[in-house]
């Protein structure tokens, strides 16, 4: 893995590695880029093909600048801070480029916790005494937490296995998932070609120094910002969706969230969550499901993608839940006694669970309500009809009544209908049509009536067996059952007739 990932130095007499991190940059070891009196060197140096074999390539690039923490100066022999370097190409390096990102300093961290086995490449001696190799060589070691220099990292070394001369400013590399990912550069180490009681090695990761980043990727007009697009938002229901954008990390490991809010401009109060994690320059779909929305709410959202350059965002995108406040529509009362009447409505509830009643109340504007009565649940995005008994009313009285639904968008009422139960006096009668107009009873398709007093109301009301009339004869309670024949088909009701 990642022998396209390193390229061999040459500064005058100095051989040194380095991490091709793009076709025009490579990140080394500063001392590597340094004359002889430790300063950064402003003569040429040449940088191979990454992964040949030197002996039978001729194949090099100038470098056309350095970039080094301001100031840097080789001190020793020895680790120093800082030692770190990027290495600006004359022209691309017509081959390689296997690094597709670099290590966050919190992966590295982490990585170091976990002693996660990595790669360390290099075309430095393999032994104490010998020469350069002509080809890249590896080692797999684990990182360690031995303390180090700000913004370095140190991975174990031992007495037969580790880096060499000439391997310094080589890649330190691992595999996160397809990509290789390159945590940072060889600086200095101990061990097979430096004895020490605690061989190990030192390196600089290119993460903890994102202002070498950011001048490096300008100088080549490469980019450091990532780059994203907000998509269009997809299985959106009543309380929820899938907001999506397409995002690059352009080099760097990339943290892409989402923001909404019901602003158009996210202002006030906004929620941001989350998503992948991209790198590469190839841009890839990302998205994250959101809950717990209103229904029929318009919602405004954008991508927003952040890695070690900065942040960008996307366009604000508007998208609306499904559902609503459920509609509603007052119907007719009918069946209407001296103390009870039937009311009826629709409700539609707009796909969002919805509970439907009717209030009632002698006050016209219903500021004063007598009785609510519960009519059911409705769900879906189909009109249901609806009905409720009103009991126990007064008789000669005027109601007013309507429908009301409420869900989570909200609560919808009905246009305000009226009716008055009948009170009717002593001594009066009524034909079978007056009762069936006076008691609001459907008179559509109705062929017969036929109105039979309760056995208990005979001193109250009866049924003149010439005329079919039914007579009022004293005051009190008059209770009937009216039959009424449509189409071959009966129906009755009973119904109570007050009498004064």
């Amino acid at each position: 893995m990642g022998n396209t990932a390193v390229v061999r130095l040459v500064n005058g007499s100095s051989v040194c590695s380095g991490a091709l991190w793009t076709s025009r940059i490579v990140v080394t070891a500063a001392h590597c880029v340094v004359d002889s009196t430790g300063n950064v060197t402003s003569g040429p140096i040449s940088v191979f093909a990454p992964g040949v074999n030197v002996q039978q390539s001729s194949q090099t690039v100038l470098k056309s600048a350095v970039l080094t923490v301001d100031g840097w100066q080789r001190r020793g022999d020895f680790s120093q801070p800082d030692d770190i370097a990027f290495l600006i190409l004359a022209a691309d390096m017509s081959s390689g480029g296997s690094i597709a990102r670099i290590a966050t300093t919190e992966e590295i961290s982490a990585w170091s916790r976990e002693g996660r086995i990595v790669t360390l490449l290099g075309y430095g001696r393999t032994s104490a005494t010998g020469s350069s190799s002509p080809t890249p060589n590896f080692i797999n070691q684990p990182l360690s937490t031995l303390p180090t220099w700000p913004g370095g990292f140190t991975a174990t070394q031992t007495a037969t296995t580790g880096i060499c001369s000439g391997d310094s400013g080589g890649p330190v590399i691992t595999q996160v998932g397809n990509d290789v990912v390159l945590i940072g550069v060889n600086s200095a180490a101990s061990g097979p070609c430096s004895p020490s009681s605690r061989p190990s090695m030192t390196g600089f990761a290119p993460a903890a120094f994102p202002e070498l980043m950011r001048r490096a990727l300008e100088l080549t007009s490469g980019t450091a910002l990532p780059t994203i697009s907000t998509g269009t938002p997809r299985d959106v229901t009543t309380s929820s969706a899938v907001l999506s954008a397409t995002a690059a990390g352009n080099n760097l490991l990339t943290t892409t969230s989402f923001t909404y809010g019901l602003q158009p401009d996210l202002s006030g109060a906004s929620v941001t969550v989350e998503s992948a994690q991209v790198s590469g320059a190839t841009p890839r779909v990302v998205e994250v499901a959101i809950s717990n929305l209103m229904p029929g709410t318009s919602y405004y959202f954008r991508a927003n993608a952040t890695n070690l350059a900065g942040t960008v965002t996307g366009a604000i995108i508007r998208f609306t839940t499904l559902g609503g406040v459920p509609t509603v529509a007052s119907g007719a009362a009918t069946s209407i006694a001296s103390d009870s009447a039937v009311v009826s409505g629709t409700v539609n509830a707009n796909t969002v669970a919805s509970q439907a009643f009717f209030q009632y109340s002698r006050v016209s504007d219903l500021s004063e309500i007598d009785g609510t009565i519960a009519a059911g649940d409705v769900a879906g995005s189909e009109t249901a009809t609806l009905t409720a008994n009103l009991s126990q009313l007064e008789a000669g009285t005027t109601y007013y009544w309507r429908i009301a639904a409420t869900n989570a968008a909200g609560t919808a009422v009905g246009d305000t209908q009226s009716f008055t139960t009948p009170a009717f006096k002593a001594g009066t009668s009524r034909t079978t049509n007056a009762l069936v107009n006076a008691l609001a009873i459907d008179p559509t398709g109705i062929s017969k009536t036929v109105v039979v007093p309760a056995a208990k109301s005979r001193l109250q009301c009866a049924v003149n067996s010439r005329t079919k009339r039914l007579t009022f004869t004293r005051p009190g309670t008059c209770r009937v059952k009216i039959t009424v024949t449509r189409a071959g088909v009966t129906s009755s009701g009973n119904y109570n007739l007050i009498i004064r």
